[in-house]
């Protein structure tokens, strides 16, 4: 039996797909894909970008905030040690998205203050800020629970995801350090 948010997910990209514009390259994607949600972003460099434009590679994605100290230093810790273990094949054809949970503090400044400081290399990795409802809808899409607090805090899924190369999603992972080698297999094996 699916629950009342699956459900929601799914009527969520319906709709979208149902929006979509014809002749746009979103036309040619899975129904299932979350580039169906022709969202608009601004990258660490201060670059707009369509969501749809990380279709082609297979994407490890996930979403933080950029003061936590808590579960995204982790996240991103074991998004590394990933990056670091893949096979020079596989990665090839791998990139890496961090997209932020709290847009109104982590401007594209503080986003590649943040890839610099952590040495997330900008040929594969994009760090990704928006509007609101842009991240509650990717999300929802991805599965990804979060509620702000008032001090600016996000108790939020301490996951990752890796998207096939037309955004499907392929699996989930908790970004915990002591399961890299189990996420690279997967990575490798799929």
């Amino acid at each position: 039996m699916k629950t009342w948010f699956q459900l929601s997910c799914v009527a969520l990209l319906a709709a979208l797909i149902s929006t979509a514009k014809a002749g746009d390259e979103i036309q040619d994607l899975p129904d299932d894909s979350i580039y169906h949600l022709n969202s608009e972003w601004i990258t660490q460099d201060d670059q707009t970008i369509n969501i749809n434009s990380l279709a082609g590679k297979r994407q490890i994605i996930s979403l933080i905030y950029t003061h936590c100290m808590h579960t995204c230093p982790t996240i991103v810790a074991t998004m590394q040690n990933i990056e670091k273990q893949l096979p020079e094949e596989v990665l090839a054809n791998t990139e890496f998205v961090l997209v932020s949970l709290t847009p109104n503090s982590d401007t594209p400044k503080v986003l590649k203050e943040f890839a610099e400081k952590r040495r997330l290399d900008p040929k594969r990795w994009t760090l990704l800020t928006g509007d609101k409802q842009d991240v509650r809808s990717l999300a929802m899409a991805l599965n990804v629970r979060y509620k702000k607090s008032e001090d600016n805090e996000v108790a939020h899924s301490n996951v990752f995801t890796l998207l096939d190369e037309k955004g499907r999603i392929v699996f989930q992972e908790v970004g915990d350090i002591n399961k890299v080698d189990e996420t690279v297999a997967k990575i490798v094996n799929r």
